[in-house]
């Protein structure tokens, strides 16, 4: 969260640095057989060595991920982010970008904001390990355009957004993201039975949008 507070959005290779080592800490923690629950920027930390440490297990939740998908009936805490509501125009998408980079100051400390929160969480049929995957899909939108993909100044209508997502997921093409840039954010936030992860981590690691990265040596 520092960091995109002092560079309000990161290039695609650091994006795809820092998403490659969530998705490795991510990997490490459903091995375990725990969901995490509350991935976002503010849980992310950067150690001296340059690499990305997962923290806040405060809400894991542990599930037979291995040999069966549970579905949990759990209730998330939740919160809300300040920002604008508005699209179109590179002028429109840097004010967004300004707007909500004051936000990010009030959001530094919350727990559980439900801008990076999946759909099925906020329902009553259950979910499992691949709600993490969409709050990866919502990291990167914000490392990438500068805003998280749902964010209101209500926290309820961000919530609404969240379950209309179909209708309000907009990838601004201001934001002149690459064609895989944009595949994998559309895979990773969609519904849970066609998301990236659902049969596996290696689907999300073999997307075009990692080529390159050395998975079994990232961290040098």
């Amino acid at each position: 969260m520092t960091l995109l507070m002092e560079k309000d959005i990161l290039s695609e290779d650091e994006s795809r640095f820092y998403i490659a080592e969530t998705v490795l800490a991510v990997e490490s923690v459903h091995a375990l057989d725990y969901i995490h629950r509350d991935l976002k920027p503010d849980n992310l930390l950067i150690g001296r060595d340059g690499h990305v440490k997962l923290s806040d297990f405060g809400l894991c939740k542990h599930v037979e991920i291995k040999p069966k998908k549970n579905e949990i009936h759990d209730s998330i805490r939740r919160d809300g982010l300040d920002g604008p509501n508005r699209n179109n125009i590179d002028a429109q998408l840097f004010n967004k970008r300004v707007e909500y980079k004051r936000s990010r100051k009030l959001a530094y400390s919350t727990v559980g904001t439900p801008d990076y929160i999946a759909p099925e969480v906020f329902g009553q049929q259950g979910y499992n390990e691949t709600v993490d995957w969409w709050s990866v899909g919502a990291i990167l939108f914000e490392m990438l355009v500068g805003y998280p993909p749902f964010f209101s100044d209500d926290p309820s209508v961000t919530c609404q957004k969240i379950l209309h997502w179909r209708k309000t997921l907009n990838i601004p093409p201001e934001a002149k993201l690459s064609a895989a840039s944009t595949d994998i954010l559309k895979r990773l936030m969609c519904d849970a039975d066609n998301r990236l992860g659902n049969k596996g981590v290696d689907e999300i690691k073999n997307h075009p949008f990692f080529d390159g990265i050395d998975w079994q040596n990232i961290r040098g």
